[in-house]
């Protein structure tokens, strides 16, 4: 019975919702005469979709590609570098303020110099992606190495377990959730990013087809694009909460299978 409310609490709630704003959109546009040029009706828009699909396909895999090849750098650069300060004091102490302050800095603001560096092409793409993704990666992996137990650190330390050992068995375990918590903060960062490098300067991918759209007064077509990068972003979003709730199941498998196997032990030895 609890499975079914948060279902429909969590599913069918919102999906009603937004069946009753399209419905309320479609009706306006009829009722209050708007033009198209201005605001579309839902049916147009789908309309659309339906027949220029195969256009928006290959500039979908366009926005895509520097979206994942940035975000999986930024994001191995953003673990490696928190392990790093972790390991090291000196480098925490040196670095992380910087890094810090580096964050508060608009990443955007040096898109034009990486085009003028890289040209027009996917790399200063990419590496927008990369730095957009790299620092919620990075401080909510330090914030969650720090969180670690010091007295299971500490134990670790007084039995001569190794630093791996130590990071493998008590650090990394506390980190995982700050870890995806960063993740779904860089992949929504990632989406922006490519965007804006299409904006900036590129003649495909979903971003040059806003401003082309944009510029050509096809509203119809602009909100078409504007609900694809909805979706893509909302899949790649969600394909990182299932990873997270595979590994948290998985990480609760192997706690409970130690549990067992430890109470057979228990009570082999005892006897019973």
């Amino acid at each position: 019975m609890l499975k079914s409310k948060n279902f429909l609490q969590g599913v069918l709630s919102p999906v009603l919702l937004i069946l009753l704003l399209l419905v309320f959109w479609e009706l306006s546009t009829q009722w209050f005469s708007i033009p198209k040029f201005i605001l579309p009706s839902p049916i147009e828009i789908t309309q659309n979709l339906g027949e220029r699909f195969g256009i928006y396909l290959p500039h979908i895999l366009d926005t895509l590609i520097p979206i994942l090849v940035g975000f999986f750098i930024g994001s191995l650069i953003g673990v490696a570098l928190a392990v790093l300060l972790d390991v090291s004091q000196v480098l925490r102490n040196t670095l992380y303020p910087i890094i810090l302050a580096l964050q508060t800095t608009p990443k955007i603001a040096i898109a034009p110099l990486l085009i003028v560096w890289f040209g027009i092409g996917l790399t200063p793409k990419v590496i927008i992606v990369a730095l957009l993704a790299l620092f919620p990666v990075l401080i909510n992996v330090v914030a969650g190495l720090e969180s670690a137990d010091r007295g299971l650190v500490t134990l670790g330390r007084s039995v001569n377990a190794s630093q791996g050992q130590i990071y493998r068995t008590v650090k990394i375990p506390s980190s995982i959730p700050y870890l995806f918590a960063g993740l779904k903060l860089a992949m929504t960062n990632s989406v922006i990013g490519a965007i804006v490098g299409e904006w900036m300067a590129s003649d495909r991918g979903l971003g040059y087809l806003l401003v082309y759209y944009n510029a050509t007064l096809d509203t119809t077509a602009l909100f078409a694009v504007l609900i694809i990068l909805v979706v893509l972003a909302g899949l790649l979003f969600a394909t990182i909460g299932i990873a997270e709730r595979l590994l948290s199941w998985d990480a609760r498998q192997r706690r409970q299978l130690s549990s067992t196997t430890s109470g057979s032990t228990r009570a082999a030895g005892s006897g019973v």
